[in-house]
């Protein structure tokens, strides 16, 4: 992905810091580094499209994200992320 898109969400795994139904603008991946704490969209090789915050980044580059809601996937269940999977990292909420 490159340039800015706009992206619908749902589900309540980022509640309260983005509710379900929002819009989210999203930086292509090539422009941004990659920063724990900042939300990215990324492609999950089982769960498909997920947006999450990324929690921290391992010695072997592998990415570890997080939901904001205690009812999110654990980071655990949702395992390590390969840095080519991010399609971009989000830049402005438009809450719902």
């Amino acid at each position: 992905m490159f340039g800015v898109n706009i992206y619908r969400v749902s589900g309540v795994s980022m509640q309260p810091r983005i509710p379900a139904g929002s819009f989210v603008l999203c930086m292509g991946a090539l422009r941004t580094k990659l920063i724990p704490g900042a939300i990215y969209l990324f492609e999950h090789p089982r769960f498909g499209q997920l947006i999450k915050t990324l929690s921290n980044i391992d010695n072997a580059g592998n990415l570890w994200f997080k939901g904001e809601n205690g009812n999110s996937m654990s980071t655990q269940e949702m395992g390590a992320i390969r840095q080519k999977r991010v399609i971009g990292k989000v830049t402005w909420v438009i809450s719902a």
